[in-house]
């Protein structure tokens, strides 16, 4: 079985080297500790204008592959996905947050519950997430599993494996920051699909995050609510009417 590794990466300059050798490193500890006999890695160089090409690039063992433009975080993702040759598909951020000592982990729990998607959640103790974006994950997680009625801790957390079959179900995606957001969603209200979650130690990223906490965020809860009302429409509803219920008690 072989696990493929993809890693987007939008000007990570300052991460980017530090992210690929971990990964380089934890190769043969993964063929060592799961039922995977290869590794490949691929990094996406989504039309950074910093030096992360040419970092990527100076790996001879790393395939990069890089858009001439930024066309998104989820677009890069998906060019990745396009170019795996695994059985499994794994992937983690460019920005030095996630050890990728946890694929060993990840893996072993899609084999061990037979699941279709592995999350690596990093709502635990010891995370260092900022207080506003682990509030964020937080309210997005409790909407996801209140329409799924499946608990999820940490819906847009970028560092997972899932089983190649599994795309075809999980397609369309967005190409956003949302991307994994959405892979979440339709993950929990898809009785065909089974994922996962195993904790993680998260740190702060090296130089400036992508993310927009409040322009994101509005995305983020956008594709929940519109999966949500397409996967179940009755449910969508019920929790929306209790949600509007709660306001005008409080208000």
């Amino acid at each position: 079985m072989k696990l493929s590794i993809v890693i987007p990466a939008y000007n990570e300059e300052e991460a980017i080297g530090v992210v690929i050798e971990r990964c380089l490193k934890e190769k043969n500890n993964i063929i060592n500790s799961t039922n995977v006999d290869d590794v490949e890695i691929i990094v996406v160089n989504d039309g950074s204008n910093d030096k992360t090409k040419a970092i990527s690039e100076s790996y001879e063992a790393v395939k990069v592959i890089s858009h001439e433009k930024n066309l998104g975080y989820g677009a890069a993702l998906k060019t990745g996905f396009a170019s795996t040759s695994g059985d499994l598909i794994g992937f983690l951020d460019g920005d030095g947050t996630c050890d990728p000592m946890y694929f060993i982990g990840l893996i072993n729990e899609i084999e061990r519950e037979n699941a279709d998607i592995a999350v690596a959640s990093r709502m635990g103790l010891g995370s260092k997430m900022p207080k506003i974006r682990r509030l964020g994950n937080k309210i997005f997680a409790s909407l996801v599993s209140l329409i799924a009625s499946t608990y999820i801790s940490d819906s847009s957390s970028g560092f997972r494996v899932l089983k190649r079959d599994s795309l075809s179900k999980l397609y369309p995606l967005p190409n956003g920051l949302h991307f994994v957001t959405a892979m979440s969603t339709r993950a929990v209200l898809d009785n065909n699909l089974t994922i996962v979650e195993m904790p993680i130690k998260y740190k702060e990223r090296a130089g400036k995050s992508k993310l927009s906490v409040f322009q994101d965020g509005i995305k983020f809860l956008y594709t929940i609510l519109e999966i949500g009302l397409t996967y179940k429409p009755l449910k969508f509803y019920t929790v929306l009417g209790l949600l509007f219920f709660l306001l005008s008690i409080i208000l």
